[in-house]
């Protein structure tokens, strides 16, 4: 079985085929051109012919087309090449020539390195791709590229860029898979094989083929930079060949070293500023600040390999000594190649935390897998190999973090061993947001008993994730596990239970422990836990501290700026405040930073980090936007994470939003759907400001016809209301005791509810219960007073940034004066408002996508309307659905 290198490419390449018969497939050297080719032939329905080339030939006037034909078996008489006939007449003859194969061979004919046949050949090759629409004959060529006046202009393209590390860890995978069969490739040789095939596919596969079985099982320390074999040379030849003696120098210094000091190279070498101007136009070198690096993993691997034994030697001799007074990280590094002692492994493992908390990732892992090779002790590496991960873990390095905790769990210290324990809890939670059963304890008591300060960390951290899945029974049962064991905290576990007792309170609507926090941090100066930096956001943001809350997470975000993983989880917490807020101009833009941040490290293999949010927050932001149909996917999305993990909360927020969001575009019935999911879900809380959905199910339920059923509900908030007070749940019961009074009082109770929504932070609230009353008034046949409250809700929601939502709400009479519209057809009463509106809109001619757009739902629920309908209409089909609404005859007999 051969891997295909790129599904998306031979897709792309089959459909242009058929549209043109002529492709020209082009990319540099190791993109994956022969792969694709090798794939194409392999699955041709007919026959499949090479065209041999050699660059011998390329002086040979016309001799490409002379191969191309000959390997076709094409009548070749008539195309003799006399020197008197133009390139038109030439071109003409082999056209007539290829013309003239039989139909019935469905021959596809590959031409590799066709920008390397003489130009004539080329010249008229062009003019044949380009010419050719139909027929029995597909021609595909390859080249590195094709400009815009070269002889293969206007020929259709695909353009093979290079793989993202996402793409060529995947393909690692597969390629491991094809070649070792039930052996699996660890994650960490996949991710450096990766990063160090610098996008090329040719090259991944060099260098999974030099590494040793053991490294790819990830059972010993990877050799970096990785092995490559000598047939890498020309896919770096444009960054490497043709350099200066001085440039050769610097390379082959700075391959030695993932980082080497500007300052002693230049005080060595007269001509190391030219050098270092050629290399960096030509993209092999680069700066970071005081150091100079290779960040081209094929380049760095070939210099280094082109280096004897004796050369490499003699130059980490020198560098060690250029380095031994000012940068004692890199002297270590090199002396760790030529006197390597007992202590050198533990301080190049110090020296690697280091690294990565400046934000030298790369250079970090390596030092840890340099000492990991040089020591022969491993045991006492395990501590610091914690700290690394520990590092790692912050910048969204969970990889690597993942191999050092569970080199670290193997200590014979317990200590040490559940606190790697503790941090593969936490990267997992962040990660995936799963957590370990229930019914395996994980830690022992012979730990509990010598390490009673870490199995309370991983005591408290369990009770943390428990909190953010809304499971409070189980976080309460820890942290009281954990604080039996107090008298052995430091500060971290100190920070940590409180963090625990925040969330568990505020989702209580108690924001005592919450206001403690905050002052906490106020006379804390030194470094906090940041989880206790984001639990005492959450808890303010709970309990409607919304100014402390925002300081809270501004101290987080530039107290952990170097750290992804805090720094993205802050970044959802804003979202998620400005949303409560009703400043949806805000929260978009929020939302826009993080996705566009995440989408480009999942392209560069970083982990992903509280994916949980994220689909949520999309979501809610596709909603707000007008995009349903783009929110289909990620609502699919969202709910599989939620069932794979078992996350009740996830579910109950989507819910949450999902109903919303119908409510604000006329769905009612959709919406009491999603919202009484909600309220089932959310049995564990007992806030109803955490999730704030009754309000929404109260509205959705009178909007039907209801009323009874929204009085019980009203009754049940008010009771929690009484239990968990906060100026939201006053607002939305005052909202929704006015919708279900009757004639006056209705207006004097909208009235009040506009007078307490009258903070700016209840700025959307107010524009949702103007737009209620509007309604409200509409029912009662008060229209001009109807558009007035119509026009102030539209104007607050424009302030907020809710454009979409505004035009739906100034639409909406007139979008349901077009529906009463339509023929008074027999069948037609028996449909729903909302189906009745998909109906009009297929009248009126809109798609499927255009009408999810038109009235702001899902494509997913425009098709299971438009099923109803046809159920309840008896039509078959589209069509006769139209042509029945037109006034066809027949339709009077259903």
């Amino acid at each position: 079985m051969r891997p295909v290198i790129r599904r998306k490419e031979l897709g792309d390449l089959r459909t242009l085929l058929s549209r043109h018969h002529s492709v020209a497939l082009t990319g540099g050297i190791g993109t994956g051109r022969r792969s694709l080719l090798r794939a194409l032939e392999a699955d041709w329905e007919g026959i499949a012919v090479r065209v041999p080339s050699s660059p011998l030939d390329a002086q040979i006037a016309y001799s490409g087309i002379d191969g191309l034909l000959t390997a076709v078996g094409a009548p070749v008489d008539d195309v003799a090449i006399p020197a008197e006939r133009t390139l038109d007449e030439v071109a003409l003859s082999a056209l007539t020539a290829l013309d003239a194969l039989p139909e019935e061979k469905n021959m596809l004919v590959l031409v590799p390195n066709a920008d390397e046949m003489d130009l004539d050949s080329q010249r008229v090759l062009g003019r044949i791709l380009r010419r050719r629409r139909t027929g029995p004959l597909s021609i595909v060529i390859t080249a590195r590229s094709v400009s815009d006046d070269g002889p293969f202009a206007s020929v259709p393209e695909i353009a093979l860029s290079d793989l993202s590390i996402a793409e060529l860890v995947d393909l690692a995978h597969e390629l491991s898979a094809v070649r070792f069969g039930h052996l699996t490739l660890a994650e960490e040789a996949a991710l450096v094989a990766a990063h160090a095939a610098s996008g090329r596919p040719l090259a991944l596969s060099r260098i999974l083929d030099e590494m040793a079985l053991s490294e790819i099982r990830g059972e010993i320390a990877l050799t970096l930079p990785v092995r490559v074999g000598p047939a890498s040379h020309p896919m770096i030849a444009e960054l490497v060949d043709g350099t200066s003696p001085d440039s050769e120098e610097i390379l082959r210094c700075l391959s030695l070293a993932p980082l080497t000091p500007v300052r002693p190279l230049a005080d060595r070498m007269p001509g190391f500023w030219e050098a270092i101007d050629e290399l960096e136009s030509r993209g092999a070198i680069e700066r970071r600040g005081a150091f100079l690096r290779i960040p081209h993993g094929l380049v760095r691997a070939s210099v280094q390999q082109s280096m004897s034994a004796g050369q490499r030697r003699r130059t980490h001799l020198d560098l060690a000594q250029d380095c031994a007074e000012t940068w004692p990280q890199v002297e270590a590094w090199h002396t760790s190649f030529v006197a390597p002692d007992e202590e050198t492994p533990e301080l190049l493992t110090a020296h690697a935390t280091g690294l990565i908390r400046q934000g030298f990732v790369a250079c970090g892992i390596e030092f840890v897998e340099r000492a990991l090779k040089v020591s022969a002790a491993p045991e006492r590496l395990h501590e610091r190999i914690l700290d690394v991960a520990e590092a790692l873990a912050d910048r969204g390095q969970f990889v690597f973090a993942r191999r050092y905790s569970t080199l670290a769990s193997r200590s014979s210290h317990p200590g040490i061993a559940v606190r790697a324990r503790t941090l593969d809890v936490r990267n997992e939670f962040v990660r995936t947001q799963t957590l370990p059963s229930s019914l395996l304890m994980p830690w022992s008591r012979r730990e509990a008993a010598e390490a009673p300060a870490e199995v309370a960390r991983l005591q408290l951290t369990l009770a943390l994730c428990h909190c953010e899945r809304g499971e409070y029974a189980d976080a309460q049962e820890l942290v009281e596990l954990a604080e039996a064991a107090q008298d052995s905290f430091h500060d971290g576990e100190r920070q940590l239970a409180q963090a625990v007792r925040i969330l568990l309170e505020s989702n209580r609507g108690d924001d005592a422990s919450a206001l403690r926090g905050f002052i906490a941090l106020q006379e804390e100066q030194e470094a906090f836990e940041p989880t206790f930096g984001l639990a005492v956001a959450s808890g303010l943001m709970l309990t409607e501290h919304y100014d402390r809350a925002s300081a809270v997470l501004d101290r987080v975000r530039m107290d952990c700026e170097p750290s992804r993983t805090w720094r993205r989880q802050a970044d959802c917490l804003r979202a998620e405040l400005e949303i409560r807020l009703g400043r949806i101009r805000r929260a978009s833009d929020v939302i826009d930073r993080i996705t566009a941040a995440s989408e480009s490290e999942a392209s560069r293999g970083s982990g992903l980090i509280r994916q949980d949010r994220l689909l949520l927050l999309r979501c809610w932001h596709l909603f707000m936007s007008g995009r349903p149909g783009d929110a289909g996917t990620v609502e699919e999305e969202a709910a599989a994470l939620a069932m794979t993990t078992g996350n009740r909360s996830l579910l109950a927020e989507l819910n949450a939003v999902q109903g919303r969001y119908l409510l604000s575009v006329d769905c009612p019935a959709e919406a009491v759907d999603h919202l009484r999911r909600c309220a089932e879900l959310s049995g564990a809380e007992v806030n109803p400001n955490v999730r704030r959905f009754e309000g929404d199910l109260i509205e959705a339920l009178v909007r039907l016809g209801r009323r009874e059923h929204a009085s019980v509900m009203l009754q049940q908030l008010r009771r929690r209301a009484d239990r968990c007070p906060s100026r939201w749940t006053e607002l939305a019961v005052s909202r929704s005791e006015a919708m279900l009074a009757a004639g006056t009082t209705c207006t004097e109770l909208f009235g009040r509810a506009l007078r307490e929504a009258s903070s700016p932070e209840f700025a959307f609230e107010k524009a949702l219960t103007h737009a209620a009353f509007a309604s409200r008034l509409a029912d009662n046949g008060a229209g001009m007073k109807a558009r007035e409250q119509r026009t102030a809700a539209a104007a607050l929601l424009h302030e907020a940034g809710a454009e979409r939502l505004a035009e739906q709400l100034l639409a909406g009479r007139t979008e349901a004066a077009e529906i009463e519209a339509l023929p008074d057809l027999p069948r037609l009463g028996e449909l729903s408002d909302e189906e009745r509106k998909v109906v009009e809109l297929v009248r009126m001619g809109l798609k499927n996508r255009e009408i999810a757009e038109r009235i702001f739902v899902s494509l997913r629920t425009v098709e299971l309307r438009l099923t109803a309908v046809y159920r309840k209409l008896d039509v078959g089909s589209r069509t006769e659905l139209v042509s029945r609404l037109a006034g066809n005859p027949r339709l009077a007999a259903v």
